[in-house]
């Protein structure tokens, strides 16, 4: 899928989710990878982040990348809590991992998470291109 492929090609967006009270949070997150099958991505239990998506489990992803123009991603979706055997798989070639967490002990302890199912656009800002598409389900 074209919208995945450039996700994962922008790779830091800004994952938006809501805490226990209801308020916005945003921070940047490295996607893993992002394929048919949805968007991976991890974060350490300790953090607000892994909080909100335990207590809320919806995600807004959005990122910006400028190849042959100004491309935008924004997606909507479910998020569930995926085993550990997949972080070698998001770990394999992302390149934020050693700067973020640089100690294999950290790197251990992280969680894999995948939307699996949501909803998107797409827009290509000097063309005037806007699309939207769905995954999962």
């Amino acid at each position: 899928m074209k919208y995945m492929d450039i996700l994962a090609k922008i790779g830091a967006c800004v994952f938006s989710t809501v805490d226990e009270e209801g308020h916005a949070d945003a921070r940047y997150a490295n996607v893993g990878v992002a394929n048919e099958q949805g968007v991976f991505f991890m974060t350490a239990p300790t953090t607000h982040f892994y909080e909100e998506l335990e207590a809320n489990p919806s995600v807004a992803v959005t990122g910006m990348i400028k190849e042959d123009g100004i491309e935008v991603i924004r997606l909507t979706g479910k998020v569930r809590a995926i085993g550990k055997e997949h972080l070698e798989s998001i770990l394999k070639d992302n390149a934020f991992v050693k700067d973020v967490y640089p100690d294999e002990g950290e790197r251990s302890k992280v969680q894999a998470f995948q939307i699996y199912e949501g909803t998107g656009s797409y827009q290509h800002l000097q063309k005037h291109i806007k699309e939207t598409f769905s995954f999962g389900k």
